[in-house]
């Protein structure tokens, strides 16, 4: 789901079984069917079994494509038009290790999962697992070098049944990425995420009182915290998909109460995380644009 022509409504591209990525805008009146994907004019047809999510790889101001497919390989196609009138010509297949990604009936979703304002890649499989690719290269030009399975809280990986999709959602609002997924039988499930990736306990003694009022806001957003000595402090904005969307503080600050306020009128709506980083000690805090 994205904002696919940049018009204000919320657009679906859909993959199907034979191959091919659709791409449904909404008109104020409802949905309707715009285009097959294409690249280089000629329709987007991967191995049976596409299944696309829209992100901006390269950071360069405009949506991209990666499209997993049955034969098991991640396609990424970047953007060469413009953010409301994307255009692809070619792809690449996205690499592990030197090695380009496959796993059977691949469904890949690219989010910063570990909270350290870079974009992952998170995959679900035909065994039904899901794999986690942590980016250890920058955000606009990721790099994954191995994997590892999610797991629940007893140390098991989440296991379910064929061609598991995973999406990543704050589903119950308490500031921390849940994970639905779906599968071959048709079951939806849900994993409620008990600690926030990139979060440390807030009673850290270098700082308290960290707040984002009002989280929910189409304005103005406050953001306050006290600091028990001067500290080295960076405060970030975050999309939901871990794009560094604009930096509050990045400075020196003495010991007290600090407060600064954001204007969140030139970003579009949706979920954003406010990121402060005080020395070493990170929080993170959700915060929704109306």
């Amino acid at each position: 789901m994205c904002d696919w022509n940049e018009d204000g409504y919320r657009d679906i591209l859909v993959g199907d079984r034979n191959g091919y990525t659709m791409i449904f805008v909404e008109t104020g009146r409802g949905l309707t069917l715009l285009d097959t994907l294409r690249a280089n004019g000629v329709k987007v047809l991967v191995a049976y079994n596409s299944n696309p999510d829209v992100v901006d790889w390269n950071e360069d101001g405009k949506k991209d494509i990666v499209i997993g497919e049955e034969t098991g390989y991640v396609r990424l196609y970047l953007n060469q038009g413009t953010n409301s009138n994307p255009v692809f010509t070619t792809y690449s297949n996205i690499q592990s290790g030197g090695v380009s990604i496959n796993w059977y009936r691949v469904n890949p979703r690219v989010w910063d999962l570990d909270g350290d304002g870079k974009k992952d890649l998170t995959v679900g499989e035909n065994t039904a697992h899901v794999f986690f690719y942590r980016n250890v290269g920058t955000n606009a030009s990721p790099v994954f070098n191995g994997y590892d399975s999610l797991e629940l809280t007893n140390g098991n990986p989440i296991v379910e049944y064929y061609g598991l999709r995973p999406y990543f959602v704050d589903y119950n609002e308490d500031g921390a990425i849940d994970i639905l997924t779906s599968d071959y039988y048709g079951y939806v499930r849900y994993y409620q995420n008990t600690v926030f990736p990139g979060v440390e306990e807030m009673e850290q003694a270098i700082v308290s009182n960290f707040a984002v009022t009002p989280n929910i806001t189409k304005d103005v957003a406050n953001l306050s915290y006290s600091l028990a000595e001067r500290s080295d402090v960076n405060v970030e904005i975050y999309s939901a998909d871990g794009r560094l969307i604009d930096v509050i503080v990045n400075q020196s600050e003495d010991m007290g109460i600090h407060n600064h306020a954001w204007n969140t009128g030139h970003v579009a709506s949706g979920i954003y995380f406010v990121k402060l980083k005080v020395n070493t000690t990170i929080m993170t805090k959700k915060l929704i644009i109306l």
